[in-house]
């Protein structure tokens, strides 16, 4: 593996275990990372290139109005793309070059959401839904934590505050990280993105298989986790009512719905900017031909195909959360 290491970054505990896990590895310290980060290159191997470096702004952002749980809501960033290849993935065209980047600085990261929390004094009608922090908008958080330790970091980190909550989304089965804690935390909800297997075979390379997604959740279930199950994107395939039947027959044989925390369901959704970018890094992805431009100047799918998900999903889970037309 070649890892480049901002000189800032060198000295940090993060840094010496990543350097410790792989010290076969090549490494090239550099000035700063965006010199390889916002780059485009082609003769770096972006499966076997890292990229260590200190953020030092932006670090926790607003998310959309109403993006999910509660009003009072962020992101937040350790981590840079995906090791995952999701067709659709708005990390495939958001950023210049392919290569993961890890931020080492924690307790900067940490201090900021401490002041975010601080901020955001809440109303008396947000009290239940309190403060969200979304980790996993920028790489998959939990495949990362193979190399960035994140679980063992920020869980506990969360669970100091009230009415404060963090989701850590993920199409991985790797939940070692959150077996090895020695709690059931509270306040962190694991998100898992679900779909058929032939569509996560063909439009979700690399990520874990379906079963063994499956055999995760049950198992976070019999520890008492909160589990959260997100279907999402809903892929407007030729026969996808029978391949989402069969989904959803499979799900309710296998997974015990009473107990998820809560479940999610939507369907492919680009602004008409972004949509133009990834067909022109991808004119032959053919679920791209499936969208319509709509009034409101976003792609999606037609409202018939929306509203057949909307039914299905109803049916399997009647709490489902369905993305809405606003």
């Amino acid at each position: 593996m070649l890892i480049y290491i901002e000189k800032q970054a060198k000295d940090y505990p993060q840094t010496k275990k990543i350097l410790e896990n792989f010290s076969n590895s090549k490494v090239i310290y550099i000035d700063n990372y965006k010199n390889i980060f916002d780059k485009s290159y082609t003769n770096i191997n972006s499966q076997k290139t890292l990229v260590v470096a200190k953020l030092n702004s932006n670090i926790v952002s607003e998310t959309p109005a109403c993006y999910w749980h509660s009003n009072y809501s962020y992101f937040f960033k350790t981590s840079l793309n995906c090791v995952f290849d999701c067709s659709y993935c708005y990390l495939k065209w958001a950023f210049k070059n392919e290569n993961i980047v890890i931020f080492v600085n924690y307790e900067d990261i940490k201090k900021e959401i401490d002041e975010k929390i601080v901020a955001s004094s809440l109303p008396r009608g947000e009290i239940e839904r309190g403060v969200w922090f979304y980790s996993s908008d920028y790489s998959d958080i939990l495949w990362m934590d193979l190399i960035s330790w994140f679980c063992n970091e920020f869980i506990p980190f969360f669970e100091r505050y009230q009415n404060v909550m963090m989701e850590i989304r993920t199409k991985s089965a790797n939940i070692k990280p959150l077996l090895d804690l020695w709690f059931v935390p509270k306040n962190t909800e694991i998100s898992f993105s679900l779909n058929p297997q032939v569509l996560i075979n063909k439009y979700e390379k690399w990520t874990s298989n379906l079963e063994a997604r499956i055999e995760a959740i049950n198992k976070l279930l019999e520890l008492w986790f909160k589990v959260w199950i997100r279907f999402l994107p809903l892929l407007p395939v030729k026969n996808y009512e029978i391949i989402y039947e069969d989904f959803i027959d499979q799900l309710k044989d296998k997974i015990n719905f009473s107990k998820i925390n809560s479940t999610f369901a939507s369907w492919l959704l680009y602004t008409k900017k972004d949509y133009n970018k990834i067909l022109l890094k991808y004119p032959n992805l053919d679920i791209l031909h499936m969208l319509d431009l709509w009034t409101d100047w976003f792609y999606r799918e037609s409202k018939k195909v929306r509203e057949t998900f909307y039914k299905m999903f109803k049916d399997l889970d009647n709490k489902c959360i369905l993305c809405l037309e606003s």
